[in-house]
């Protein structure tokens, strides 16, 4: 359910019609005609991802045809605000429920800028301010929905877009407004998400704090099977998780990313790197003893990563019993310092944009690798795939998971369900490396970026020589 559209709707004012579509569900225009598929409107929004934004461009040019203004907003406007001004008749950059009463206000004055601002949104904003979850729900039956907590992230981590959206600053919105929201629509959902980059990590306060969240939750009677986001070194504090598991906690998303110490020091995830790999396997137990599914993520693809890397990190997710692993390729998001690293390298070769964009997720590969080769990835997946996400070894991990998760069934199945969906994903990620390898784009880009980084080295070494 996307929650924040919930929001923008509720801000309107009340003398406009809104309605909302979820490209994911619906179509806003046709295929063939190129066409919209609603009836018209006064002024359209968009928002979009990155890898979205080559369709979002698409839209906005179908209903500018029509003559209907558009503004664009989300993480990939915020990023690229000069490509996404060349679609679109205003630019929101950042977060624009702080804005929105004014957006509106400025086109119904025939006034639209260019380009918005929203900054950083204070947490106190969304006091006794509830999305328009009735009219998501009775448009697209979700069954799921999230609420917001907190907002921005202070890690610096290098593949990562969400301190340029949400900033680095670690913004919290008051416990009693959460417990309210979560008791006002509660038993209504099958299950909830905390939309938070990271919900626990960041400093002492902060961990008192959403301490007395799920304590709340547990004192109110709010029992709600929810799931969020955070990091390993939540593991250390058992009465937190106590607190998770009694309100009615499945489990946590933890970035892993790798169990390779090079790796974390160049991705600068010094979070993980303070706990270090050798504990990752306690992190991981202390976790689901507490009745709680770890779903970790990995990224392959980075610098030091070798043929070996798929064996070791298969063994290491067997042996620490974790009940999920979605496994990627590191994706070099627009304006993050990856991106632009990988940019001075000339190791980006997925760069005729707005089109490529379409590649910009962690299922594609965009850039030329360091020490693997495409083939050595592609057999490395394949490899992780037999080992992990093969049906009867998905089987044997449930039945395993449904005796140590502490009794806590609904952990068990949520991590089962998870693993047959990302059965799919990952093949789905397999294909695209094999497509990629059909094509001979890689082995051109290969070419080429040796090529120059050969002319680059032999012009610094001329240039030594010619040193007196």
């Amino acid at each position: 359910m996307p929650v924040n559209l919930g929001y923008l709707k509720v801000l309107t004012p009340g003398n406009w019609q809104v309605d909302i579509i979820d490209e994911t569900q619906e179509c806003a225009i046709d295929e063939n005609t190129g066409d919209i598929t609603f009836g018209g409107a006064d002024l359209v929004g968009i928002t979009s991802v990155s890898y979205q934004a080559d369709r979002a461009y698409k839209i906005a040019t179908a209903c500018r045809k029509r003559g209907i203004p558009v503004i664009m907003g989300g993480i990939h406007a915020t990023s690229n605000p000069d490509e996404a001004a060349k679609y679109v008749d205003s630019v929101v950059i950042r977060e624009g429920i702080t804005l929105w009463s004014t957006i509106i206000d400025d086109f119904e004055k025939g006034c639209l800028r260019k380009r918005y601002d929203g900054g950083l949104t204070p947490m106190e904003i969304y006091c006794n301010l509830s999305p328009d979850r009735k009219f998501l729900k009775g448009k697209y039956k979700y069954r799921y929905s999230g609420i917001i907590t907190t907002a921005g992230c202070p890690f610096a981590c290098e593949f990562c877009s969400v301190p340029q959206f949400q900033g680095q600053k670690y913004r919290e919105r008051p416990v009693d407004d959460i417990l309210n929201e979560f008791e006002s629509i509660k038993g209504q959902y099958r299950g909830l998400i905390l939309t938070d980059e990271n919900f626990y990590g960041h400093s002492k306060k902060s961990n008192e704090r959403v301490r007395t969240l799920f304590k709340g939750m547990v004192e109110r009677g709010i029992y709600q099977n929810w799931f969020g986001f955070t990091s390993l070194n939540i593991y250390k504090d058992d009465e937190t998780l106590e607190y998770m598991a009694k309100s009615g906690c499945v489990g946590v998303l933890i970035g892993i990313e790798s169990i390779e110490e090079e790796s974390l020091k160049s991705m600068n995830k010094n979070v993980n790197l303070k706990i270090s790999v050798e504990n990752y396997y306690e992190a991981i137990a202390n976790i689901r003893k507490h009745g709680l599914a770890v779903w970790g993520t990995m990224v392959f693809g980075n610098d030091a990563d070798t043929s070996g890397t798929f064996e070791r990190v298969a063994d290491f997710i067997l042996d620490s019993h974790i009940d999920i692993m979605t496994c990627g390729i590191l994706c070099p998001f627009i304006n993050t310092p990856l991106y632009h690293r990988l940019n001075r390298e000339n190791r980006l070769f997925r760069t005729h944009f707005p089109e490529d964009w379409k590649y910009y997720t962690s299922h594609h590969l965009t850039y030329v690798l360091k020490k693997l080769t495409l083939d050595e990835m592609i057999e490395g997946f394949q490899y992780l795939y037999d080992r992990i996400f093969a049906t009867e070894v998905l089987r044997k991990r449930f039945h395993r998971a449904k005796d140590e998760l502490n009794n806590n069934m609904n952990a068990a199945m949520f991590a089962f369900r998870v693993n047959l969906d990302w059965q799919n994903v990952y093949q789905h990620l397999i294909q695209n490396l094999k497509d990629l390898q059909a094509s001979g784009d890689y082995e051109a880009a290969l070419k080429c970026y040796l090529s120059t980084d050969k002319q680059s080295k032999g012009k610094k070494l001329a240039s030594i020589d010619a040193a007196p």
